[in-house]
């Protein structure tokens, strides 16, 4: 593929002493030096947007009837259910034994303008022992993905959902759960949205007739799945307060998104290529400004990748862009930077405005690759602690973004399921 030759100062270099972990797949390329990895392209990947109606006997979101917008959204509010349906979960083909109800929502976006988004709400068959009503666990899932078939109400359904080993831990105890397509049908990847649908899938859990009027509720999130709990954190107080939210655990945090964003775009770490590429393309679906500007300044070869990522779930996005660094489609990086930086802004966490006034368990690893924590969390961090948020913050030593989720991961179910049932939080650690 033939790259853009614009001369521009190279955001790589801003960045130098961040480590990085390269993939042993690309490892030879990468040492090789970049011309050998430009030269290189992975083959073309099957898009899922086509793949799954012809392999899972399930409708996608694009070709089923039930996900589509109600006549009249006025006469809905903000987590009204607008219709329901009862429908089988299933792991790799394998039904699994809860009852699931997927609901159909009200919700509004970083504009304030209605939109619908499904919600899946999974009972277990077995009672909860602890204390006061059974808890609801508002589990997001790292989406990040571009396609409406990438979203929970369709994988869980299909037999594809990622995560189902953690949210299993929550039914195992007896909680229900509740996961939302924080994204909604436009997938806006990091945008403010994310929190307010999440926070609309609760109010429709506990408003759908499902014995959960009662239950407190408790969030939990991871990378992609921690950006959409720390934005229900952050904006509980004032777009749903009457919501029972007794903590949040949320690790692996893109919070600083104007200053991750040169480190996303740069192409220093090819497995961070595809958080460059989600986060301008789902950004641009919610801000007219900052689709303007990739209008502007991606190449012709730069709109032939966004175009081939519109539908991708995360797995071959990854594979997709990890040759393919956003840089090397700008024709001028700092401009696009600059242009994009309101949208970034908004996106980002840690205003004053918006301190999180629930119980927090927040992790990270301290060598992340993908999204290195002195650039995307320690600020934010720092500035939680300052306020007196009630938080607790655990740095994972040794580890890189995936480990970083699974070595705390018992740790983090557990400190939920207690503290959403009324346990002390613990001691605050900043």
């Amino acid at each position: 593929m033939q790259r853009s030759t614009a001369t521009h100062p190279s955001p790589r270099s801003r960045w130098r002493g961040v480590r990085t972990l390269p993939l042993v797949a690309v490892a030879a390329l990468v040492t090789a030096g970049p011309a050998a990895a430009q030269d290189f392209q992975l083959p073309p990947l099957p898009n899922e947007a086509q793949v799954y109606p012809a392999v899972v006997p399930v409708p996608t979101p694009q070709n089923d009837p039930w996900y589509d917008d109600p006549a009249d959204f006025a006469a809905y509010a903000n987590g009204d259910v607008i219709r329901s349906r009862v429908v089988q979960t299933y792991s790799l083909g394998i039904p699994i034994p809860v009852h699931t109800t997927q609901l159909l929502l009200r919700s509004t976006d970083a504009h304030d303008a209605p939109q619908a988004t499904a919600t899946t709400v999974l009972m277990p068959g077995i009672p909860w022992l602890g204390p006061g009503a059974r808890p609801l666990i508002s589990y997001q899932e790292a989406i990040d993905s571009l396609g409406q078939q990438c979203n929970p109400s369709y994988t869980l359904r299909a037999g594809l959902q990622k995560e189902i080993a953690i949210i299993g831990q929550f039914l195992a105890a007896g909680a229900a759960v509740v996961v939302t397509d924080f994204d909604g049908k436009n997938n806006t990847i990091m945008s403010p949205s994310e929190g307010r649908m999440v926070l609309d899938g609760i109010r429709a859990a506990q408003r759908g007739g499902l014995g959960l009027e009662n239950s407190p509720i408790g969030l939990w999130g991871y990378s992609g799945g921690g950006n959409s709990s720390a934005s229900a954190a952050e904006q509980r107080q004032h777009y749903a307060p009457e919501l029972d939210i007794r903590g949040s655990a949320q690790g692996g945090i893109p919070g600083d998104k104007v200053a991750i964003a040169p480190f996303a775009i740069s192409g220093q770490q090819p497995q961070a290529n595809f958080t460059g590429w989600l986060a301008i393309l789902g950004l641009a679906r919610e801000y007219p400004e900052f689709d303007r500007a990739l209008q502007q300044y991606l190449t012709p070869e730069g709109k032939q990748v966004a175009e081939d990522l519109k539908d991708r779930c995360l797995y071959t996005t990854v594979g997709t862009t990890l040759l393919r660094p956003v840089i090397d489609y700008l024709t001028d990086p700092d401009a696009a930077l600059a242009a994009a930086h309101a949208g970034l802004a908004q996106a980002s966490f840690g205003k004053p405005e918006n301190t999180p006034d629930i119980p927090l368990l927040m992790w990270h690893s301290t060598t992340d690759q993908l999204l290195p924590a002195e650039l995307a969390i320690t600020d934010i961090a720092a500035a939680y602690c300052a306020r007196g948020v009630d938080m607790r913050m655990f740095w994972v030593p040794m580890s890189e973004h995936i480990s970083a989720e699974i070595v705390p991961e018992l740790g983090t179910v557990a400190w939920l399921l207690a503290v959403t049932a009324g346990a002390d939080p613990g001691p605050r650690v900043c």
